[in-house]
């Protein structure tokens, strides 16, 4: 660990950690390290941040973009097993997305209303016309498709979504020393241990995505 001194207070720049136990933030309590990532020696950050027990919790975004995602079902199949004849159904098919947060690749971490507030903070803005994005925003899409399927056949739509992929660290004051230090940098200074993944929506406020049509022998 290198110290640096700044008037009367010190900054602790932490190295990003390799191979450590994740230990789920459900569990966690004030007076346990539940940080992925980090060692007893150090203080639980996302802890603290999320329960209002710092002076500063600031999101730096060191790098971001927006890819399509995976795929996941929508809705129950259709299923033509025992018909003597192709079924046409005509349905409407909705999904919904939500943010999530990634911290050291560790997923089952809540986020309170207030850290998340202070996450978006430092997320970069969309600026573009055709598409934008919302920290902590559920997205929504709806379409009517026509689903056709075989005698001994059945059949199911697949959605994905386009994410906005922010990859960056959390810069966290104390008022008052944690393990010596009043500065910490969450996994540390300048890394992209902090995910934070937002669905993408158009113009018009639905989400933007693709839809997949797939059938199969019952």
């Amino acid at each position: 660990m290198k110290i640096l001194k700044s008037g009367r207070r010190r900054m602790a720049m932490l190295a990003p950690a390799f191979a450590l136990a994740l230990i789920p933030f459900s569990t966690g309590t004030a007076n346990a390290n539940t940080s992925p990532g980090w060692g007893d020696d150090r203080p639980d950050v996302i802890w603290d941040c999320n329960n209002g027990k710092t002076d500063l919790c600031q999101y730096h975004e060191v790098k971001a973009w927006t890819q399509l995602g995976k795929r996941r079902q929508v809705g129950n199949p259709v299923y033509n097993c025992t018909g003597q004849r192709d079924v046409d159904v005509e349905r409407w098919w909705t999904t919904s997305r939500t943010t999530s947060y990634s911290f050291q690749r560790e997923t089952s971490v809540s986020v309170s209303a207030g850290f998340s507030d202070k996450l978006e903070a430092g997320v970069s803005a969309s600026s573009s016309q055709t598409e934008k994005w919302e920290v902590g925003r559920t997205s929504t899409t709806s379409n009517k498709l026509t689903a056709h399927v075989r005698p001994g056949m059945a059949g199911g739509y697949w959605f994905a979504p386009y994410w906005r992929k922010s990859q960056g660290w959390i810069e966290v004051h104390y008022g008052k020393r944690k393990h010596g230090h009043y500065f910490w940098y969450y996994p540390g200074r300048g890394s992209t241990g902090v995910e934070i993944n937002t669905p993408v929506f158009n113009s018009d406020g639905e989400m933007k995505g693709k839809w997949y049509w797939a059938t199969w022998k019952c």
